[in-house]
């Protein structure tokens, strides 16, 4: 679950021993640059295009096959009813602790410190929040 890091990105997630399942909240598919830290791996990133690679609204792992969730196979032929499945378990998640995001975007708490998501970098000067 994330709905700020150093900048907004909500997304939340549910998993079996088997599935893992992601959604990610609002109309941004690029990445928020801000929310992960400055490194020479994230600068190499950059260099090959990352700010620019879309991100999917949804995406499905399988834990078993693929541990380290590189594989996104929520568009392949198939997944349809695990996919289905596992969008229930998020909603069901979300409405039984009251998730926030079921009433739309979540606004930063009063005197919270946050980036701005179309940064680059959490070093950037943040806004203050009430």
């Amino acid at each position: 679950e994330v709905t700020y890091h150093a900048a907004y990105e909500p997304q939340r997630a549910v998993r079996t021993h088997r599935w893992k399942y992601i959604r990610r909240f609002g109309d941004r598919r690029s990445p928020v640059l801000p929310n992960c830290d400055d490194s020479l791996s994230k600068d190499v990133w950059l260099q090959h295009g990352w700010r620019d690679r879309e991100r999917p609204v949804e995406a499905l792992y399988d834990l078993v096959w693929d541990p380290n969730e590189a594989n996104d196979v929520a568009s392949r032929p198939g997944m349809a009813p695990i996919l289905a499945e596992m969008r229930q378990r998020l909603d069901r998640w979300m409405r039984t602790t009251a998730d926030p995001l079921l009433d739309g975007p979540v606004s930063p708490p009063p005197g919270a410190r946050v980036n701005d998501p179309d940064g680059l970098s959490p070093r950037e000067p943040v806004y203050q929040v009430g």
